[in-house]
């Protein structure tokens, strides 16, 4: 009898794990479309055998296991990719804003407006009395500046919606954090008894990798089988079933701009993929660099055009006019500054010497400072800038008389020359007509003097005709690298008398006036050290560029007051500025540069794209293998369900077969 009820044992444990498998089966199929599911499979494992008769009878089957088919080392090399994609679908969404600021394809935008400008200036130049073609170069003109303050006007907007998009992500994370924390004590709870909770941990590897194209990640499962997060080179992110939250801060030395922290700490620089790591590069390093472009050819357009246009005569005798809003200096101490030192304003001295370049005053204590060109990072070579002086003209030329007031003393960087003579005549003097003559003139007289040679010291002299100062500069780079005027009777007669010397690092005492490049900035206060002061010509050029000239009469065609009315020299050397290289614009012309700068954008766009179609292939890629191992297959479930069917029909028969001997048995009896 034994035997018999042994068989109903059997038989019941066959249907038990039969029906257990085709609910695997069951769930798979109903599962066949749920992202990140992996498909289960059960495990049979026959029951313990027990000694009947000298002999081992086994008692039947057992579902062991609902097993969760996956390839962990797959799934790791999904989530990396993910990470990927993350970022580059974020940089890619952004480049595709950039480029539609640049319309210039369909000849609009700056170039366009640029080639409108000259041309109307090319046509004044022809008509120097047309009423119409002047009052059509200020609207040509209005244009043009309209085009740089939409284009600076978008590129900051953009910014400001990345900001948002930064904030909006921070926020994704946290949620995804928590979610993933409360599953972490969900699966240590279900798989307390020894169990695994198959879709438990699908859940928390699907949210994993939407976490990952969000921010880079790394985690590690314990014992327990909980999954800690970590974020920005080791912050925890998920302990256990608990998360800690970033927060997005503004942060003043980034333009009021959110950056990302974790307990605290910035890490912001340590998030090295994911959707944060695009828009955080798009909005601090991209976006920035394009706009400080453009404000470079801003300022660079400003600057040329009034350098000559201010030295011209208008239909009215009036001169001395800027055509466009001059250029101002932006200077601000650094957020993190501890002294109480303070930067004023600043101004420009020498438009013929500005650079376009960012400069950075620094302090290693509160008495030492270096002035760096911030855009190069070389130190600055030191200068002595004069006072404002009278234009020398042909009609009011400068007169050097000698034995009155002919002669210099200067030092160069730390060594006094001799006696240094300007080349003159007796009364009225010899006469220079030209403050670049004059500046020629006091170049090769310091540089032949004999004690300056002998040292290896020379300078370069030059006269901006923009503010009428003459500047000496040494030409060595280095860190004492400095030029004083001294002495000589000469110094009045050309403003040197009340200049100011700026060493490239020396000594500060407050208050202190900083000359350098063309710009004057002064500090006063007392800095600590590693305070820092920047000092810009550029910053929002191209927001604020715009027309000054109101009245058409004041467009300076003509380059002398004699020329009038139909002298247009001055105006064809505006019109010459289309085709000049300008340093400030790195020996290209402003269109050449602006193309230059527009096909960069381009080309970035074009090669992020192409980077993120290769990663949606791998993408794709990963997933045809995950789906290998564990995708669910309807055909191979069927006939899983075919074969489980048919066991427990099997089982089932073998009850009837049990009951029908079990009922001879007692038919006999």
């Amino acid at each position: 009898m034994a035997g018999l009820f042994a068989i109903f044992d059997i038989a019941k444990l066959g249907l038990q794990a039969n029906q257990r498998a085709l609910q695997v089966v069951s769930q798979n199929l109903a599962n066949v479309n749920t992202p990140g599911f992996s498909r289960q499979e059960a495990v049979f494992q026959q029951t313990e055998s027990i000694n009947v008769g000298a002999q081992l009878l086994g008692t039947g089957v057992e579902i062991v296991q609902v097993r969760r088919l996956v390839n962990n080392f797959v799934e790791a090399q999904i989530n990396v990719s993910q990470q990927d994609t993350g970022r580059l679908q974020a940089q890619q969404d952004a480049f595709a804003r950039v480029e539609g600021i640049f319309p210039d394809t369909a000849n609009q935008g700056i170039n366009a407006a640029l080639n409108e400008f000259f041309n109307a200036f090319r046509d004044v130049a022809n008509n120097p009395q047309g009423q119409t073609e002047r009052t059509v170069l200020l609207d040509k003109a209005s244009t043009l500046s309209q085009q740089f303050n939409k284009v600076a006007n978008d590129l900051t907007q953009l910014r400001r919606d990345l900001n948002a998009q930064v904030n909006q992500t921070i926020s994704e994370v946290n949620s995804l954090a928590s979610q993933i924390g409360q599953l972490n004590g969900k699966i240590t709870i279900a798989e307390a008894g020894g169990l695994t909770a198959n879709d438990l941990r699908d859940q928390r590897g699907q949210l994993l990798n939407e976490l990952g194209k969000r921010i880079e990640i790394h985690t590690f499962e314990d014992v327990s089988g909980q999954v800690q997060v970590f974020v920005g080179r080791g912050n925890l992110l998920v302990e256990r079933n608990t998360s800690l939250p970033l927060s997005g801060q503004a942060v003043a030395s980034n333009g009021g701009y959110v950056n990302v922290f974790s307990n605290g700490h910035d890490i912001s620089s340590f998030i090295g993929n994911g959707t944060l790591n695009g828009l955080l590069s798009q909005r601090d390093t991209t976006i920035p660099n394009v706009l400080n472009q453009i404000n470079t050819l801003g300022a660079s357009v400003v600057n040329e055009v009034n350098k000559v246009h201010i030295n011209g005569y208008g239909l009215d005798n009036s001169t001395r006019n800027n055509f466009f809003s001059p250029l101002s200096i932006t200077a601000a101490g650094k957020s993190g500054n501890t002294g109480t030192g303070t930067i004023g304003s600043g101004a420009i001295t020498a438009n013929g010497l500005l650079t376009m370049h960012d400069y950075e005053i620094r302090f290693s204590t509160p008495t030492a400072y270096s002035i760096v060109d911030n855009t190069t990072g070389a130190t600055i070579k030191g200068n002595y800038t004069g006072t404002a002086i009278t234009a020398p003209t042909s009609t009011v030329p400068a007169l050097i008389i000698a034995g009155t007031n002919d002669t210099l003393n200067v030092t160069v960087d730390g060594v006094a020359s001799g006696a240094i003579t300007l080349t003159g005549a007796a009364t009225p003097g010899k006469s220079y007509t030209s403050g670049a003559d004059l500046a020629a003139e006091i170049q090769t007289q310091i540089n032949a003097d004999a004690t300056l040679t002998a040292a290896g010291k020379s300078v370069a002299v030059t006269y901006d005709t923009t503010t009428n100062r003459f500047v000496i500069i040494s030409n060595s780079g280095s860190a004492s690298s400095a030029v004083g005027v001294t002495g000589g009777n000469a110094r009045a007669t050309l403003g040197l008398l009340a200049g100011t010397s700026t060493a490239a690092s020396g000594t500060y005492g407050s208050p202190q006036t900083f000359n350098f490049d063309g710009i004057s900035v002064q500090i006063s206060g007392t800095p600590a050290a590693d305070d820092v002061f920047g000092a810009s010509p550029t910053t929002d050029a191209a927001k604020n560029l715009a027309v000054a000239l109101t009245d058409s009469n004041k467009v300076a065609v003509a380059a002398t007051q004699a020329g009038l009315p139909n002298d247009n020299t001055n105006a064809f050397a505006i019109v010459a500025l289309q085709t000049n290289t300008l340093v400030t614009l790195g020996h290209g012309t402003m269109s050449t540069y602006y193309s230059t700068l527009a096909s960069t954008v381009g080309g970035s766009a074009q090669a992020n794209a192409q980077a993120l179609k290769g990663q949606e292939s791998v993408q794709n890629q990963l997933e045809t293998l995950r789906g290998q191992t564990s995708g669910v297959s309807t055909d191979e479930e069927l006939t899983n369900m075919i074969k489980f069917e048919r066991s427990y029909q099997a089982a089932a028969h073998l009850i009837n077969t049990a009951d029908e001997l079990l009922q001879t048995l007692l038919a006999i009896k």
